[in-house]
């Protein structure tokens, strides 16, 4: 005999993970901010006044700028 397969409803459909959404902050906060002060100079020449930012952004656009190449 086959088994039949469950349907599944609303009810049994487990509950996907919500999204951790990543908090957003402008570029003034950034050079406001004790992690950033020895890297204030950077932030304030890489990121635009009227954008908001998460910290992996930011990290990503500080680390992708100093491993650049020098020509």
């Amino acid at each position: 005999m086959a088994k039949s397969k469950k349907k599944q409803t609303p009810a049994t459909v487990p509950n996907p993970k919500p999204e951790q959404v990543e908090e957003r902050f402008p570029k003034r906060a950034f050079l406001l901010s004790e992690p950033y002060k020895y890297s204030s100079a950077l932030v304030n020449a890489l990121l635009e006044d009227d954008k908001t930012y998460t910290l992996a952004e930011v990290d990503a656009l500080i680390e992708r700028y100093r491993k650049g190449k020098v020509r």
